[in-house]
């Protein structure tokens, strides 16, 4: 007897050759494996996309930083604050001025972000890794006499991003010319009062991350000072730790030590907004991809139903020889995890090719459709971020197996329940 129930199993998973039914399953694969291959490759760019904005936002930005009312006078003596709270932490303290003004070229003139820093005290960490030309050398430049000029000029240096490089069209050893805005209600007396300086290019960096390289130039905090008219006085003062999911933890522990005319505020804080919307964005996107997985779900399930249909003879001959309703119950469920499991294991293999390989895949579409699938002043990289999460993929696989094992749990009920003389009653 189980070798007759041996040979009617194999008979029933085997079926007849049924043209329609074959094109429905082989639908329910390339559906499965197509939602598997989206979802792994949309959650793939999204971390790399939080991976790579977190890198490179709290290598320009600081990890905490705190900020005056009209900004900080005594910045020494904060900075002793700060540092009698002995906080292992922290791994460097420094003063910093920050503002919006206008940098001008013999060509053309763009407006920046101006940050003004001490590179004794600040470190450059990114901004080395990313330099493309000249160095971090922000000492004067002293420039020798002249017939027109009797006495030697001191010229500040700068560093700025590689596309606002070409957009101005200079290079390392260029001069160009700072212009920083004066606060005044009166129009016409704030245009006199606004500073301009001339600065030398000292460096060049690419951090692959379009606001940064667009909009960012480096001064030395003296000569940031001297561009606001601040006098002694400094925009904040940067705190970096030795890890940054620290910082709102090492945030509270120094708030509590400063009064209301100061502003103690995490990287977090900075960029609470944009981290929270770039979730919301990895969420929704799972969720709409995870309508195709379900859209081959139900295909699996026309695929089982119409198969049960066809076979309704092969069940009853199963069911004469002695199967129970359990075991036709288990080989119909096994026929739709063989279909789910094949989609899946397509889609992850083409899912994981794809992004590992997403950069090469984008630059072959623009080279030869002229399709640019991810141009850089539209998106904050210069290249596709992506970084395949174990995790991920985990989720993704285990929720497609859960779908299939579902689609497959009412064709089965519905063989399981077939009568054996009712259907062989006609054959």
């Amino acid at each position: 007897m189980k070798f007759e129930y041996f040979i009617a199993t194999k008979y029933l998973l085997k079926g007849r050759r049924h043209g329609f039914v074959s094109l429905i399953a082989a639908i329910s694969v390339i559906g499965i494996a197509v939602g598997v291959m989206a979802l792994i490759v949309v959650l793939a760019v999204m971390s790399g996309f939080d991976r790579e904005l977190k890198t490179k936002i709290v290598g320009v930005q600081p990890h905490i930083v705190i900020e005056g009312i009209g900004g900080i006078q005594n910045a020494e003596e904060v900075q002793k604050i700060i540092e009698s709270l002995q906080i292992s932490e922290i791994r460097s303290i420094a003063p910093f001025v920050q503002g919006q003004g206008i940098i001008r070229s013999p060509q053309t003139a763009v407006g920046v972000v101006i940050k003004g820093i001490d590179p004794q005290r600040e470190p450059l960490d990114l901004f080395k890794k990313h330099l493309k030309f000249g160095s971090l050398e922000f000492d004067d430049l002293i420039l020798p006499p002249t017939e027109e000029r009797k006495s030697p000029l001191a010229l500040g240096r700068i560093i700025l991003g590689e596309e606002l490089a070409h957009r101005l069209r200079v290079s390392v050893g260029d001069v160009v010319t700072i212009i920083s805005p004066s606060m005044d209600e009166d129009i016409k007396r704030a245009i006199k009062r606004a500073k301009s300086m001339s600065f030398v290019i000292s460096g060049v960096f690419r951090l692959g991350m379009n606001d940064f390289d667009t909009g960012l130039v480096l001064v030395h905090e003296k000569e940031g000072r001297e561009l606001y008219q601040l006098g002694n006085r400094v925009t904040g003062m940067s705190i970096r730790l030795s890890h940054v999911d620290l910082a709102d933890q090492v945030k509270a522990m120094i708030q509590g030590r400063f009064g209301t005319g100061y502003v103690v505020r995490s990287w977090i804080d900075l960029n609470r907004t944009f981290f929270r919307a770039l979730q919301v964005e990895k969420t929704v996107m799972t969720i709409l991809l995870s309508l195709i997985i379900l859209v081959a779900a139900f295909n699996i399930i026309s695929t089982l139903i119409m198969g049960v249909m066809e076979k309704t003879k092969d069940i009853g001959i199963l069911r004469a020889l002695g199967a129970t309703r359990g075991a036709v119950r288990r080989i119909f469920l096994l026929q739709g995890f063989v279909v789910g499991f094949v989609g899946i294991l397509l889609g992850a293999l083409a899912g994981l090719a794809l992004a590992y390989n997403l950069n090469p895949v984008s630059d072959f579409l623009d080279r030869t459709f002229g399709i640019q699938v991810f141009p850089s002043d539209i998106y904050y990289f210069d290249r596709i971020p992506a970084e395949v999460n174990g995790h991920d993929v985990i989720l993704v696989v285990v929720f497609a197996l859960l779908m299939s094992l579902l689609a497959g749990v009412y064709p089965a009920h519905y063989a399981a329940k077939l009568d054996p003389v009712q259907a062989l009653r006609y054959e």
